[in-house]
């Protein structure tokens, strides 16, 4: 069972997180390096910034906001709002965001989710949907511009047409629910998440404890977006796992905000030459799926973006698993040994581990003597 993902979002307005409802009525609600850092503080698994002017003149705030941001939090986070193209992806990932969310500008050009997948990898690629029911009843159709403009496309069409082109995760909101706190659209969510394979984070409607439970209860969605929620105090972040957690849904509790340079010192890198053996694990099944090494730099961008970095012995540099072939893993949890001088880490591995294109690099068995077939 995958962990579920608990997602604070942050609207940016001429670089001040706002809140409104129904994206109507926008409330200046704080700086949002500082409640990044608070997110962060509260255990919060990611963090998402939408530029809601999305305009080119704002290319530049934005940019800067996820340089500040990356300098002061240890968690993945992800920038959306007027990205419209490979070189807007470019920027944004270089100043330090770990994902981008496309919206309008996948509409538009659909073509970009498979360009930006082939360029930067589907980890970094998420495709922004705003549901709104249509008057019929029968169906959810795609609204852009904040749910004022209807394009007429059916919401599980495009659903499962951007997986096709290479999206690895779609951030649903409901317009019909966004803002009113009266829980997520449970409807919407369910059917999103059968039509498609890849993660979906539930967005819209979070305002209350139980309805963070009804989204994960009832397997609609991998993670669960909240903004008023929390700009407010209602409850923090770490509320929410814990009442998760006591209730049977698989949450992160690890401490992932604990102070890098505090973790990185207590580990003994004096045994290997600067590193440390990494043994990686599969979420799930725990097969063992390969031996690597980490140094200091390395354990560092790991814990950071939560994606595996090592140190290659041969090649006296860092390689971030999966940047060339698209195999990333993905980490979900890591642990020290008594010594302190070996890692254990728990990873969602994307494809094969193995360069052979072995699910794992030990798949060449010793047979003992007295062992049956």
């Amino acid at each position: 069972m995958y962990t579920k993902r608990i997602i604070p979002c942050l609207d940016i307005k001429d670089g001040k997180v706002v809140k409104g409802v129904n994206f109507i009525g926008l409330k200046d609600v704080g700086d949002p390096v500082e409640l990044a850092k608070l997110y962060a503080s509260q255990g919060a698994d990611e963090l998402v910034f939408l530029d809601i002017t999305a305009t080119h003149e704002n290319r530049k705030t934005i940019a800067d906001l996820a340089a500040q941001v990356a300098e002061k939090i240890f968690i993945p986070f992800t920038v959306g709002g007027g990205i419209r193209s490979l070189e807007d992806i470019k920027q944004i990932l270089r100043c330090g965001a770990d994902k981008v969310a496309l919206n309008s500008a996948a509409i538009k050009n659909p073509q970009l989710i498979k360009q930006a997948a082939s360029m930067f990898g589907s980890q970094c690629v998420v495709v922004a949907i705003d549901a709104k029911m249509r008057e019929s009843k029968d169906g959810w159709n795609v609204v852009i511009h904040g749910g004022r403009i209807d394009t007429g496309i059916d919401v599980l069409e495009w659903a499962r047409y951007v997986q096709e082109l290479g999206a690895g995760e779609i951030l649903l909101t409901s317009m019909d629910a966004d803002g009113t706190k009266q829980g997520f659209d449970l409807q919407l969510c369910q059917a999103v998440n059968t039509t498609a394979k890849v993660p979906i984070i539930a967005s819209g409607g979070g305002g209350s404890l139980k309805h963070f439970y009804d989204v994960f209860a009832q397997d609609a969605a991998d993670a669960a977006l909240a903004a008023s929620l929390f700009h407010y105090g209602e409850v923090e972040v770490a509320e929410v796992k814990d009442y998760l957690h006591h209730r049977g849904i698989s949450v992160r509790t690890q401490a992932w905000d604990e102070d890098v340079e505090a973790l990185i010192a207590k580990m003994d890198f004096t045994k290997q030459d600067g590193l440390l053996p990494v043994i990686v694990q599969e979420e799930g099944t725990r097969e063992v799926l390969m031996l690597a090494y980490m140094n200091k730099e390395s354990l560092r961008i790991t814990l950071k973006r939560r994606l595996a970095c090592y140190y290659s012995r041969s090649r006296k540099q860092l390689w971030l698993k999966g940047e060339t072939s698209g195999h990333y893993q993905e980490v979900r949890a890591i642990a020290y040994d008594c010594d302190k001088d070996t890692l254990l880490l728990t990873v969602h591995q994307h494809e094969a581990a193995c360069h052979t294109g072995a699910h794992s690099c030990f798949y060449q068995r010793i047979k003992l003597e007295k062992e049956e077939n």
